[in-house]
């Protein structure tokens, strides 16, 4: 199901955006926070529908890690409408068609080498319990029987297309509870016939989560400081192979190229506000870069435009 065969009606909410700074408001108020890969070709849509006592979002993504705090207090069911798809959650792989489910406080941290087209079923006060998820503020992961995921995505589908077509039948109570009694019904067949995903090192993957959430709070108190793998594998107390295996194993990447992501984009952010008394260099050194050339040249790898250009347009405006 692609966002072209979909257009905005009473009952389906559709947003586009081409533009990270345009997105990042509303990614900021569903509690999320994206670092960007790769912002060549920039696009992500989200398009929302409200059904009596749940609400269904389809998101398609872009290449990034991102960090998202789900506060649900009746639940939340998030599946992949695609198979091409290729994301670790809290540093467990999915490689492969997988769904979550989720029930109160619980914090994830995604990385997605590639775009991906997904679903969130978020459950509301009107929903009753049908035995989805065992344990709350917890992570379920499941492999799912792949003729029920696909009941699901058709499902899912349909009710969007019919959100889009026919708007008039989601405002009929009849016509909008048995659609979701559809979805519900394929739903627990999902969660029935599907297996828990086997994860031999989910207790490895929780500390290397929080090692992760080490290193976010150390770099954001201490912005203009020089980095060095040793005094913050002691300030987190393991050693330095262990922070990397942390980082590798929750972010994708290695620890040296973390910390610089994090030190590039937190440059970005001052530069876009555009403030007179900001310059290229106080804010390179401002993120912990002291050498000119090197934050030029990663600027420029990152983001296709000098430190500059940013500069400038953002007084543009």
């Amino acid at each position: 199901m692609l966002f072209h065969d979909l257009t905005p009606s009473p009952a389906l909410s559709i947003v586009q955006f081409s533009d990270i700074d345009a997105f990042r408001p509303v990614e900021f108020a569903a509690e999320a926070r994206s670092v960007p890969l790769n912002l060549k070709n920039f696009h992500t849509a989200r398009a929302m529908v409200q059904l009596p006592a749940c609400q269904i979002t389809v998101m398609t993504s872009f290449p990034r890690i991102v960090d998202v705090s789900y506060r649900a207090a009746h639940g939340l069911v998030i599946f992949q409408l695609e198979d091409n798809y290729d994301v670790s959650v809290n540093g467990m792989s999915a490689e492969r068609p997988a769904f979550l489910g989720l029930r109160g406080n619980v914090d994830l941290q995604f990385v997605e080498p590639r775009s991906s087209l997904h679903a969130i079923v978020t459950l509301g006060a009107g929903f009753k319990d049908r035995e989805w998820f065992d344990t709350p503020d917890a992570l379920c992961p499941f492999l799912p029987d792949a003729g029920t995921l696909a009941a699901a995505r058709s499902v899912t589908a349909e009710i969007l297309q019919t959100a889009s077509a026919k708007p008039g039948l989601m405002q009929e109570t009849g016509s909008a509870l048995a659609l979701q009694e559809r979805l519900l019904l394929a739903l627990d067949e999902m969660f029935r016939r599907s297996r828990t995903h086997e994860m031999a090192s989910r207790t490895a993957s929780r500390g290397y989560c929080r090692l992760v959430r080490m290193i976010d709070d150390y770099v954001a108190f201490h912005p203009a400081a020089a980095i060095y793998s040793a005094d913050l594998a002691e300030q987190c107390g393991v050693s330095v192979r262990t922070l990397g295996t942390a980082v590798a194993s929750v972010r994708g990447m290695s620890l040296h190229r973390y910390l610089r992501l994090k030190q590039l984009w937190s440059a970005r952010a001052q530069l876009v506000r555009g403030s007179d008394t900001v310059t290229v260099t106080s804010c390179a050194r401002a993120n912990g870069f002291h050498h000119m050339g090197e934050f030029a040249r990663l600027y420029r790898a990152t983001f296709g435009e000098t430190a500059s250009h940013t500069l400038a347009r953002a007084r543009a405006f």
